[in-house]
C-alpha cells in the first residue's frame, strides 16, 4: 500500500504542484558518433551504450566493437569505426532494445511484431545463428517502445492509433481518454504518433516496486502520460508539440515541431525549456554504471558512477549522444 501511494502521489505532484518555473535538464554538447557515419540512419535505440539504427530499408546494423564491456568502464575511451549488419535478416520500420539487449520491430512488410531470439551482446557480428520470433497475438502496429527496466512492450495500433501494453499472450488495449494538463477531459480521443515507455521505482534498491511510465505523442503532437488512476491520458504541462520523446524517471526529453529539444522535470517543471542545442529527428536514452572492483555495500555491488546520454538521428541521419547533466 506504501508504495502504491508513492506512486499516486508522484503522479498528483504531476497533476497540481504548483512549484515555480524551474531550470530544465540540460544536456551536453552533442558527440558525432563516427566521422565516416555515412548517414543511413532513420530509426534509432540503444543498448547500454551501443545503438542501433535502422536505415531507409528497413535493414538493421549496430556499431561494430564488442558490446558488454560497459559497466566495467572498459568502453571509455574505444573508438566507434563503422556499422554493422544484424544478422537474422528481416526488414523493421521501428526498433525498440529491451533491458537485456533484445532487439524488438515492427515489421516493414506485415506491420507485426517480432523481437529476436537473443541479446545483442559481446561479440555479435560473429553469431550468425539467429532468428525472429513473432509476439502472441497477431496485432499490426506502426510503433513499438519496450520498457528497459521490466521489458514490458508497448506498441501504437498500425491503424487506430490506440496504444496497447503486451501481457505475455497478446495485448491489451490502454484506454483512449484525454485530459488536459490541469485533468479536465477533452473532447478528442488519444491516436498517437509516437511512444515512449519507462518504469518508475516507487520503492527503494532493497524492495523495488517498479511503476509503468507511457508517454505518448497525439495526432496533435501534444505529449501526453498515462495515469492509470484516472484511466486516462494527461497532458504534461507547458502546451509543448512535439515529434518525439524520451524518459529517464522525471525527466522528459522532446524533440519540439522545430526540431529542436526541450526538457521537463515532471515533479517541479511546469513549463518546457531548451535543453540542448542543434536539432534532430528520433531519440534515445541510455543509462550505464560502472562498477569498479570491490565496491559494494554489504555485499551488494554498487556503482561508483552513472553515464546518463540522450542520443539523436540529426537531420543528415547520423548518430549523435549528448552528456545528461544530472
Amino acid at each position: 500500500m506504501k508504495n502504491k501511494t508513492t506512486y499516486q502521489l508522484f503522479l498528483i505532484t504531476l497533476l497540481f504542484s504548483s512549484t515555480g518555473w524551474a531550470t530544465a535538464p540540460q544536456l551536453g554538447a552533442w558527440e558525432q558518433l563516427f566521422a565516416n557515419d555515412d548517414g543511413r540512419a532513420i530509426a534509432l535505440d540503444v543498448y547500454h551504450e551501443t545503438p542501433v539504427i535502422l536505415d531507409a530499408k528497413g535493414h538493421m546494423f549496430f556499431v561494430n566493437k564488442e558490446i558488454g564491456k560497459e559497466a566495467s568502464g572498459e568502453w571509455f575511451g574505444e573508438v566507434y569505426e563503422s556499422w554493422t549488419r544484424v544478422p537474422g535478416g528481416g526488414e523493421a520500420m521501428d526498433i525498440s532494445i529491451d533491458g537485456d539487449g533484445v532487439p524488438w520491430v515492427v515489421s516493414i512488410n506485415t506491420n507485426k511484431i517480432y523481437h529476436l531470439d537473443g541479446p545483442i551482446e559481446g561479440d555479435f557480428s560473429a553469431d550468425t545463428h539467429h532468428s525472429w520470433l513473432e509476439y502472441p497475438g497477431n496485432a499490426k502496429a506502426r510503433r513499438i517502445s519496450v520498457s528497459k527496466t521490466n521489458g514490458t512492450p508497448y506498441i501504437i495500433g498500425a491503424v487506430s492509433g490506440r496504444i496497447y501494453k503486451g501481457n505475455g499472450a497478446g495485448w491489451t488495449a490502454l484506454p483512449v481518454r484525454l485530459l488536459d494538463s490541469q485533468g479536465q477531459q477533452l473532447n478528442t480521443a488519444l491516436n498517437a504518433l509516437d511512444l515512449f515507455a519507462e518504469a518508475y521505482n516507487t520503492g527503494d534498491s532493497e524492495n523495488p516496486d517498479l511503476q509503468e511510465l507511457v508517454f505518448a505523442i497525439n495526432q496533435d503532437k501534444r505529449v501526453f502520460l498515462f495515469v492509470p488512476e484516472q484511466d486516462a491520458w494527461l497532458e504534461l504541462p507547458g502546451n509543448a508539440k512535439a515529434t518525439s520523446v524520451v524518459a529517464s524517471g522525471k525527466l522528459v526529453y522532446i524533440i519540439g515541431e522545430d526540431g529542436k529539444f526541450y526538457g521537463l522535470d515532471l515533479t517541479s517543471d511546469k513549463q518546457w525549456a531548451p535543453a540542448g542545442t542543434g536539432t534532430g529527428k528520433d531519440l534515445a536514452f541510455s543509462q550505464v554504471d560502472v562498477f569498479q572492483p570491490f565496491a559494494s555495500q554489504n555485499g551488494i555491488k554498487t556503482p561508483s558512477s552513472s553515464h546518463r546520454h540522450v542520443w539523436k538521428i540529426g537531420e543528415k541521419g547520423q548518430v549523435y549522444r549528448a552528456f545528461v547533466a544530472y
